[in-house]
């Protein structure tokens, strides 16, 4: 069978299976419940083996984001991912503007391990650590960090200036990891925060 309608025939299954589960009722790790999940990754795993990124159709790359964001838990189908650079790319430029946020920070998080595609994957992360998701903006900018991008650090100041307790956070762990100058004002500026878990990475960053 096409890899692409193998694919499509397994999201279908799958949405008819989640229709049955009220949306007020999923918890966080709803998918989780979904009895089929081999036949899905083995279809998300076919269309990457077999299937050229750059001939998938629109529909196609829909029918995976959607995968990719369902298995947002156990991340199979992203560690899938992680040795296709080329598949990567390609995806997280289509991915950008996904409304499935779920896939959006699978794909940053990936995208700071690209060191040999550093460049590329360094654009495409400034665009999603815009990203009106307050998650996928977080795991973003801790990507571009991972990646030691010169970048990091202004879009670590600019998370640190949300006033969001994750994003402040993150923005501290970004600025250790490329080692910028200004970590020491920012862990003072964290102790002032006085938030419970503000402080206590402030204390994990101290003492690593």
């Amino acid at each position: 069978m096409d890899a692409a309608l193998l694919l499509q025939i397994e999201v279908a299954r799958f949405k008819q299976w989640a229709a049955g589960i009220p949306v007020d009722t999923r918890s966080g790790e709803w998918e989780c419940d979904y009895p089929e999940w081999r036949r899905f990754w083995a279809a998300a795993k076919c269309l990457v083996e077999t299937v050229p990124v750059a001939t998938w159709t629109e529909a196609t790359t829909e029918d995976f984001v959607y995968a990719l964001a369902r298995d947002n838990e156990v991340e199979v189908i992203a560690d899938d991912l992680a040795g296709r650079s080329d598949t990567l790319l390609i995806l997280a430029a289509r991915a950008v503007h996904s409304v499935e946020t779920d896939a959006k920070w699978q794909i940053a998080a990936k995208l700071g391990d690209m060191n040999e595609h550093k460049l590329k994957a360094e654009a495409l992360l400034v665009q999603f650590v815009q990203d009106a998701d307050e998650y996928v903006s977080r795991r973003s900018l801790l990507a571009l960090a991972t990646l030691k991008s010169g970048k990091a650090e202004s879009f670590a100041e600019r998370a640190w200036q949300t006033g969001h307790e994750y994003q402040r956070i993150a923005a501290l762990w970004a600025l250790k990891d490329v080692g910028s100058s200004k970590l020491n004002d920012y862990l003072l500026r964290a102790e002032e925060d006085g938030r419970e878990y503000v402080v206590r990475n402030t204390k994990e960053i101290r003492a690593a």
